[in-house]
């Protein structure tokens, strides 16, 4: 079950169809993060990853004209999707050249609550918070 997560992370990674670059980027990250720290690269991935799930995800619906930020509970699927988009997302926008270093920099800052992945997860959970009045026109 656990190895969907890796093999979901080289196909966010993949792109115009270099799956061989991305399999190589994800082991160059796990071997960084081995040679930074002492515990094992894929629970270290995996508790980083947990910590930054979100619970809800805003959605636009338009009622009578007016758009309104609902929050919706979301599976653990999409939870981990959206995690796994966040970590490459803002892997590319740091000025490094090399993606490794990167998403290495980003894992490591998730898991010490410090990454601008859980900056986008606290600021999702804030929206949610204040437009939690609009719950009733969630579907």
């Amino acid at each position: 079950m656990n190895k969907y997560k890796i093999i979901s992370l080289v196909k966010i990674l993949q792109k115009k169809g270099k799956k061989e670059f991305s399999e190589l980027t994800v082991f160059n990250v796990f071997r960084l993060v081995k040679k930074t720290n002492l515990l094992c690269p894929f629970m270290f991935f995996v508790e980083s990853l947990n910590k930054a799930k979100p619970h809800v995800e805003i959605r636009l619906i338009k009622i009578s004209g007016t758009n309104y930020k609902v929050p919706v509970e979301i599976n653990s699927k999409r939870q981990k999707n959206l995690v796994l988009k966040w970590f490459v997302v803002n892997a590319f926008k740091n000025e490094d050249f090399r993606i490794e270093l990167n998403l290495m920099k980003e894992i490591l800052n998730t898991y010490n609550l410090t990454s601008n992945t859980i900056k986008q997860l606290n600021d999702i959970h804030k929206i949610a918070e204040l437009n939690r009045i609009y719950m009733q026109y969630r579907y």
